[in-house]
C-alpha cells in the first residue's frame, strides 16, 4: 500500500510519501502556509514534485477542527474536504483529522523523550498527548487488546480552566489574570506571549522570552515560572480527567521550551504538590514528543488501521 500524508500547522504544512513501514524521509516536503492561497496549492506544488501515482490513501491532519471528512484550521482562512484532496491525488481513499489525534495514533511508533514520573508503573492502555503550539489541545488514546491504536478527538482548548489554574493565575497577577479564561488563552506559544505582555508591559515571541528567561531576565524568569506552575496543576487535573497510566507526551514549541528548561522543577513542584485528588502523580510518565514530523506517522497508522 502506497500513502501520501500531511500535517498542517499553523505556520508550516509538511507533506510525505509512506507505506506500510513508514514514512519515506526522502520524500518529505515543508511548506510555509504564507506562500500558498490554499491546501490545494500546497498539495498541487509536491505533486508536481513527487511521483504519487500509485497513492492508495491520502490522509491530512490539521491544526483545527474537523468534522467528518471536512475540517478548517483554526487561525488560517484553509478548509479542506477529503473528497476533493483524494481525487486531486488520484488516491481511493482520503481522511482528515486534527493533528492532536495524528500524534496520539503515532504514540505507538514515536517514543517520547521521558523527563519525570515513572517508567515501571501499573499501565492500563490509555495515554495521553497534550499540545502546545499555536494553540492547545489534547488526544486521549487507548490501545487495545489486539494492538491498535483509538485516538480520540477534543477541542480543550476552548474549555474554561480548571479552579486550581485559575487560583495560580489570580494569586499571581490579580485582576490582570481574568485575560486568561479558555486552556488555549494561556497553555500555548501566543499565550506564553501574552502572559509576558501582561507581566511586562512588552511584547516578545516565545523564543526570545526563552532566551531571556536563560538570560535571567527578571519579567521572563516570571512568566515562565507561573507558566510552569500552572501547567504543574493542569496536568494534575488532566491525570484525574483521563487516567493516562502509560504517560502523558507534550508537544509543540511552548511545551519543549519550558519543560526543558529551569522551570521544570516548578512545574514538578506544583504536580507532586499536596492537593485534591487521589492520583500519585509521579506514577504517570512524562515526556516530550520531539520529532516534528510525528504526526505524518500518525497518519500512517491511521491508514494502515483503516485499510
Amino acid at each position: 500500500m502506497a500513502f501520501l500524508v500531511s500535517d498542517i500547522g499553523g505556520t508550516n504544512t509538511r507533506l510525505a510519501l509512506a507505506d506500510g513501514d513508514g514514512v519515506n524521509a526522502d520524500t518529505l516536503m515543508r511548506a510555509r502556509n504564507d506562500n500558498y492561497a490554499s491546501f490545494d496549492d500546497v498539495l498541487a506544488d509536491y505533486l508536481s514534485k513527487h511521483d504519487a501515482a500509485d497513492v492508495d490513501g491520502i490522509c491530512v491532519a490539521i491544526a483545527g477542527p474537523v468534522q467528518g471528512t471536512m475540517g478548517r484550521l483554526t487561525n488560517r482562512d484553509w478548509s479542506l474536504k477529503a473528497g476533493s484532496f483524494g481525487a486531486q491525488c488520484g488516491a481511493a481513499r482520503a481522511a482528515i483529522i486534527n493533528d492532536l489525534t495524528a500524534l496520539g495514533f503515532a504514540l505507538s511508533r514515536n517514543t517520547p523523550e521521558y523527563f519525570f514520573g515513572a517508567k515501571d508503573g501499573p499501565k492500563n492502555g490509555q495515554a495521553l498527548v497534550v499540545g502546545m503550539g499555536t494553540g492547545f489541545n489534547v488526544s486521549p488514546t487507548k490501545r487495545s487488546l489486539a494492538g491498535a491504536t483509538v485516538a480520540m478527538e477534543a477541542e480543550l482548548g476552548h474549555a474554561e480552566l480548571p479552579y486550581s489554574v485559575a487560583a495560580i493565575m489570580r494569586d499571581d497577577l490579580g485582576e490582570a489574570a481574568t485575560e486568561f479564561q479558555t486552556f488555549e488563552d494561556i497553555f500555548c506559544g501566543p499565550g506564553l506571549e501574552h502572559l509576558h505582555t501582561v507581566i511586562s508591559g512588552k511584547e516578545l515571541g516565545g523564543a526570545d522570552i526563552m532566551a531571556a528567561f536563560e538570560a535571567q531576565d527578571t519579567d521572563a524568569q516570571r512568566t515562565v515560572r507561573l507558566f510552569a506552575r500552572a501547567l504543574g496543576q493542569l496536568t494534575r487535573a488532566m491525570m484525574h480527567q483521563y487516567m493516562p497510566r502509560d504517560g502523558i507526551a507534550f508537544a509543540g514549541s511552548a511545551s519543549r521550551g519550558v519543560l526543558s528548561s529551569d522551570a521544570l522543577q516548578e512545574f514538578i513542584s506544583s504536580l507532586t504538590a499536596d492537593g485534591p485528588g487521589i492520583v500519585d502523580a509521579a506514577s504517570f510518565p512524562l515526556g516530550i514528543i520531539t520529532d516534528d514530523a510525528a504526526a505524518l506517522e500518525g497518519c500512517r497508522q491511521y491508514l494502515v488501521q483503516t485499510s
